[in-house]
């Protein structure tokens, strides 16, 4: 089968381990940080990974889509795109690690957390490693190869594991600002993986300024959604810190982590399905889109939907078998965030089929509009119910959201809302057999 003919079930399965070892290493080492460490530093720790995080979905958006869409299109000028790609990820690294540490001084005064500067100025040398493994990802993912991506997340989780219990068992304690450096060791072997896996995908190419700038112009409005779509998923949590305290930030955490780990085959399938609907919108038109959008959303769900009901019936448990009895009182926000996942998997395919068709900029303003929306309500609702009225913010503004998107995108690509539910039941009487035959 050529290689840019995979089932969705060959070209997906390691992208959803990678996504797994990603996430699913992460789930460790939050599980031994929070039992480790107090839970004001904790809460620190958070404080830190949300600004880090923001400039980490910036540099993706900035590159990821882009380099994939051309790529996949341009075969003649692939060299200088790979090319043109890692000088528009180092250039935005270098300014966004200036920008937040520039920030890290008055939101340190504001979510009350002295230590942050500190912590965020380990956060220039992370990104220039970190960030150029995860460029290389891009290259993998064009080639529709996530095999390359998997050992390389793995490895950075594994060290950041290893890392941890080291410190702790040598010293029988954790200190927050050690954490920063662990990231930094971490981000060595995942980088140096990629000169040894498939080195031949590296195939560089003349420095075009034409291809910077091309890129940069598709980029920005990538770039604007990702921000817009990491305020939206962490304005509840910023907006706690503001209203209430480091301590309160660490226990909403713990249920967003809960729906973060959630959302894993979510985010494999979407990394593989993009590279699919910018190939079909350049051969086969929109309403193979439409055909591809539809078995998508119904495959998400179908992976989506036990894990909801079990977290939904169960809550207390997740969060006690999770974090322990002192992150208990988390329990009923995550009630309430457990049924906003169930619409993610229309959001997520609205993202990426609006970008992968060139329509980065609508996507944008769909996002931007959703996002002060949901500010509006986390700072209504918060005042009135605390942690809980953060998460009904975000539950309501995210329905809003995929409703309206969902009535937007119906008039540019033929979409089914009924076919999705078709394939819920076809995946759950024959999941591999569908997979096989979406030969997306």
């Amino acid at each position: 089968m050529p290689e840019n003919k995979q089932s969705l079930l060959k070209s997906s399965s390691y992208s959803l381990l990678g996504y797994g070892a990603q996430l699913g290493l992460a789930a460790v080492s939050f599980l031994f940080l929070v039992r480790i460490m107090p839970t004001y530093d904790f809460g620190i720790w958070v404080l830190f990974l949300t600004p880090t995080s923001f400039a980490e979905m910036g540099r993706i958006g900035l590159t990821q889509n882009a380099v994939v869409k051309y790529y996949l299109e341009d075969e003649s000028q692939q060299g200088q795109i790979i090319t043109a790609g890692l000088l528009l990820s180092l250039a935005s690294t270098i300014i966004i690690s200036l920008l937040l540490i520039l920030l890290s001084y008055p939101l340190a005064i504001l979510w009350s957390a002295p230590e942050l500067p500190a912590l965020i100025r380990w956060y220039p040398l992370i990104a220039l490693v970190h960030g150029t493994a995860r460029y290389f990802d891009v290259i993998h993912m064009a080639k529709h190869d996530f095999k390359g991506i998997f050992w390389s997340k793995g490895l950075y989780g594994l060290t950041f594991i290893a890392g941890i219990l080291l410190l702790w068992w040598g010293s029988g304690g954790l200190a927050v600002h050690q954490l920063p450096l662990l990231q930094l060791i971490a981000a060595v072997p995942s980088l140096l993986l990629y000169a040894f896996y498939k080195p031949s995908y590296l195939k560089w190419g003349r420095l075009d300024f034409s291809w910077v700038k091309k890129l940069f112009q598709f980029g920005k409005y990538v770039l604007g959604t990702n921000f817009s779509s990491m305020f939206f998923n962490k304005v509840d949590l910023m907006m706690l810190a503001v209203f209430l305290n480091p301590v309160m930030v660490g226990l909403y955490n713990v249920a967003t982590r809960v729906t973060n780990y959630m959302e894993i085959p979510m985010s494999g399938l979407s990394q593989a399905i993009y590279p699919r609907i910018a190939e079909a919108g350049k051969e086969e038109g929109y309403h193979r889109i439409g055909q591809i959008y539809e078995r998508s959303v119904g495959y998400l769900l179908a992976l989506t939907l036990p894990i909801v009901l079990l977290v939904f019936f169960f809550p207390e448990a997740i969060i006690y078998l999770l974090a322990g009895e002192d992150y208990l009182p988390a329990a009923p926000v995550l009630s309430i965030l457990v049924i906003a996942v169930l619409v993610k998997p229309w959001g997520r395919l609205f993202g990426i089929t609006l970008d992968a068709i060139g329509k980065p900029k609508v996507n944008f303003y769909f996002l931007l509009v959703g996002l002060c929306f949901n500010i509006l309500l986390n700072w209504l609702f918060i005042s009135f119910w605390g942690m809980q009225g953060a998460a009904y913010a975000t539950l309501i503004s995210l329905w809003g959201f995929v409703i309206v998107g969902q009535l937007f995108i119906r008039r540019i690509i033929p979409i089914r809302q009924q076919e999705i539910w078709r394939r819920i039941w076809s995946f759950y009487r024959q999941p591999i057999t569908e997979l096989r035959m979406q030969n997306l």
